[in-house]
């Protein structure tokens, strides 16, 4: 009986796992736009831009605003991401 009742304990751990996932993925979407031809994503919040990691999440610890950025990252900015960046302006 033990086993399984571990078993199960280890699931609710895993379900209760997943859903913090899932909801930091929303909770994120709400708050952040990706800017894919920067490999960045947007704080709407407190505008500024954090680089992508390759699971598609934000890395905190890449925070840099536009005063931060060079020339060669205005020009990777597609149409519609630069029409994003200038929204913020």
């Amino acid at each position: 009986m033990a086993r399984k009742d571990d078993k199960i304990i280890e699931l609710e751990q895993r379900l209760t796992f997943l859903e913090q996932k899932i909801n930091k993925k929303l909770v994120s979407r709400l708050l952040f736009v990706e800017l894919k031809s920067v490999n960045s994503v947007l704080d709407t919040l407190n505008n500024c831009f954090y680089e992508i990691d390759s699971d598609g999440d934000y890395i905190i610890d890449s925070e840099y605003r536009l005063e931060d950025v060079t020339d060669e990252w205005w020009e990777s900015l597609s149409k519609g991401d630069l029409d994003i960046v200038n929204k913020i302006k």
